[in-house]
């Protein structure tokens, strides 16, 4: 098996960088070593979308170390012959998200958030399935130096993971499920 960067990662890296480059523009995370797969198909997504969340809002993403955790702990989501290529991706992502956050075009910094209502999980088969991420969006803000929304862009989470109908496919290895190319 070759191991590749999945769809999904690289949707999430370049539209991530997209809406950043087109526009101008939380707590650290537990060194536990506790991401990865979950004991659903749902749960992963859901556990993924939200550790992603945190990453995007962590203050301390400009430091190397906490951008190597938070790739460390999102590649962990996918499946094991995909994480190197995600830790990668992941790393990249944070560090040019991290780099244009503080510096953004239009006032002293922007934040990414990702909102979603819930996940429903639209078919499974034997050990695969996908999940749909229902209302999920992403809203993109510019603030001032009193952290007053200066912009505000708002989109679909499909455009983020590059899936029709923001769903997720997930695989079973193991006994847990894990995010994977699909």
């Amino acid at each position: 098996m070759s191991v590749r960067l999945s769809a999904i990662g690289y949707r999430l890296s370049a539209i991530i960088l997209l809406i950043l480059a087109l526009v101008g523009c939380a707590a650290p995370p537990a060194d536990d070593g506790a991401s990865g797969g979950g004991p659903t198909p749902e749960g992963v997504v859901e556990s993924f979308i939200e550790d992603l969340n945190r990453a995007m809002q962590d203050p301390s993403l400009s430091n190397v170390e906490a951008r190597r955790r938070w790739a460390e702990r999102l590649a962990g989501y996918f499946a094991p012959g995909e994480r190197i290529d995600q830790r990668a991706a992941f790393n990249d992502t944070l560090a040019s998200f991290a780099n244009t956050s503080t510096s953004p075009v239009v006032g002293t910094k922007a934040t990414l958030a990702i909102t979603s209502s819930r996940v429903e999980l639209l078919s499974r088969n034997g050990n695969q399935a996908l999940v749909r991420v229902v209302d999920g969006a992403f809203v993109l803000r510019w603030l001032d130096d009193q952290g007053e929304v200066l912009r505000e862009r708002t989109g679909s989470l499909s455009e983020v993971i590059g899936q029709e109908g923001d769903s997720m496919p997930v695989i079973e290895v193991g006994g847990l499920w894990f995010l994977t190319e699909g």
